[in-house]
């Protein structure tokens, strides 16, 4: 765990109405030998270094966590089998899937997925708060946004198998937090992205000034997707 100076917990604001009973909901589905899942769509993505590529997303449903900036109803909507999941996502026709969540590390059946996502010639971004190691899965491309702040930690493994770190920046504090991260945008380690909380107007502006002032560490993230007013 990175030790920074971390703030009071926030009241939660997300956009599930209970997350803890979301969570319970997505481990009795798995206990009947099915995948939980908010949804699966097709769009493009929208944050870090992906920007831009069209790719189906894999929405896990269930969180370890209930972070109050949380834009995500990560309720169970669909109990599905993963063949019916690969099916799906092949019918769409693009290369890339992201596992996203909701908390997608927080089940070793979505390591199986994996495999068999892999399998049919595709390839694998998870988004993670990165609480759970996960050396096992077969995946592409590592995008961590540690939740320190929202009673989450970080596991080490990710500091040396990120592709990127992406800090959700409200304040100077968060700011400190992610240039606390001893590998992340340093030469060789992963990207290091700020991405301003979408609620707070003068993150935006904090986020622009610290790129301009960290020009070979830093790199701004932007929620394009909510930009161009798609999935």
């Amino acid at each position: 765990m990175i030790t920074s100076e971390l703030k009071p917990l926030k009241v939660y604001q997300g956009a599930t109405p209970d997350p803890k009973q979301a969570t319970r909901d997505a481990v009795a589905v798995l206990r009947r030998g099915l995948l939980p899942l908010a949804e699966i769509f097709y769009s493009l993505q929208g944050e870090g270094l992906r920007t831009g590529q069209a790719t189906v997303f894999v929405r896990v449903a269930g969180c370890s966590l209930a972070c109050s900036f949380c834009d995500t109803d990560f309720r169970v909507r669909r109990e599905i089998t993963m063949d019916e999941v690969v099916n799906e996502v092949r019918g769409y026709g693009s290369s890339w899937v992201c596992l996203t969540g909701g908390e997608p590390t927080l089940y070793n059946e979505v390591g199986t997925l994996c495999d068999r996502l892999h399998d049919a010639g595709l390839r694998l971004q998870v988004e993670t708060n990165g609480m759970f190691p996960r050396p096992g899965w077969r995946l592409d491309h590592i995008t961590v946004s540690p939740k320190e702040t929202e009673g989450g930690t970080l596991d080490p493994w990710y500091l040396e198998h990120a592709t990127e770190f992406k800090y959700v920046i409200d304040d100077r504090s968060d700011l400190r937090r992610a240039l606390a991260n001893p590998t992340a945008g340093t030469p060789g380690g992963p990207l290091l992205y700020l991405q301003p909380n979408a609620l707070n107007p003068d993150a935006v502006r904090l986020c622009v000034g610290a790129v301009q002032e960290h020009p070979d560490r830093l790199r701004l993230s932007l929620q394009t997707h909510k930009l161009l007013q798609i999935p």
